[in-house]
């Protein structure tokens, strides 16, 4: 790993939590491997499920997704050593392998990365967040209860988002809110280049210029949880729309090879999961 990237991932990892921070958790720095990936979603924050079972208490095991203080024998963020953060940055990046408890939030996105011919699985997509902290309450009841701190969060973590952009090897970003696509294209100056109607989605691609190259931004009127509802084929439809889209705007081709599948443990989940970017 890059010594200066390194150094970066660690810092934001031993940043202090917020209030509204899921005790002893850590920023959730990508969801699968960031380093190979051409494309990433994003979306609000990291939901508390990610950490907690539904009775609040941290999951463990085969459950575990991310690792977390305990896990880490770590007293306290700032305590990190540095094996202790590479270790968590690995389990993120391995957030996405075959068997792992992944959370059924990212089957229908895994559809349209399919459809654009990338794979979480492979590697060739990860996803980011514009707020890296998993909160609780969830995003929504965070902004309406206390919305100084949801926006003092954003001030300090979409910096930390954009400084990934330009580091790391993406082609393209997929917004998966109206409130992450807001946030992401004035913050880089996104410029749309085109728009059209897929399904039941208004979508829309801009370009962006980030570290000296021209950066796909694709977003859509709601996100795929919200009715109306997409069929998997739809989803899939939709990801081989943007992807031709983002061609015919100057925006660099994906990788094929990369495609593949997901199986979901543990069933699915209600549509409206409490992810924050779910539902903005």
């Amino acid at each position: 790993m890059n010594p200066d990237i390194r150094s970066a991932l660690h810092q934001r990892l031993r940043r202090a939590p917020s209030s509204a921070t899921v005790p002893g958790s850590l920023p959730v720095l990508f969801f699968g491997d960031l380093f190979s990936a051409r494309v990433a979603t994003v979306g609000i924050n990291p939901s508390w499920q990610e950490y907690l079972e539904r009775d609040g208490q941290e999951l463990t095991g085969t459950r575990r997704r991310f690792e977390t203080l305990i896990s880490l024998g770590a007293p306290s963020r700032s305590a990190l050593t540095d094996e202790q953060a590479d270790r968590a940055i690995q389990t993120m990046r391995g957030y996405f392998r075959p068997g792992g408890n992944v959370y059924s939030w990212f089957a229908g996105y895994a559809r349209v990365m399919d459809g654009m011919g990338v794979s979480y699985v492979h590697g060739t997509a990860a996803h980011l967040d514009l707020v890296q902290e998993s909160t609780d309450p969830v995003w929504g009841d965070l902004r309406k209860g206390d919305p100084t701190q949801a926006t003092a969060l954003l001030h300090v973590d979409v910096p930390f988002l954009k400084w990934q952009i330009a580091r790391f090897p993406l082609a393209a970003i997929v917004c998966t809110s109206s409130t992450v696509a807001r946030a992401l294209s004035e913050s880089l100056g996104a410029v749309v280049a085109k728009d059209g109607t897929t399904g039941k989605r208004r979508w829309a691609v801009a370009t962006a210029r980030v570290a000296g190259r021209v950066i796909g931004l694709a977003s859509w009127d709601r996100p795929l949880a919200q009715a109306p509802g997409l069929t998997r084929e739809e989803q899939h439809a939709l990801g081989v729309t943007v992807v031709k889209a983002l061609r015919r705007a100057g925006v660099a081709s994906f990788d094929a090879r990369g495609r593949g599948s997901m199986r979901f443990r543990g069933g699915a989940r209600r549509a409206r999961d409490p992810r924050g970017g779910s539902a903005a």
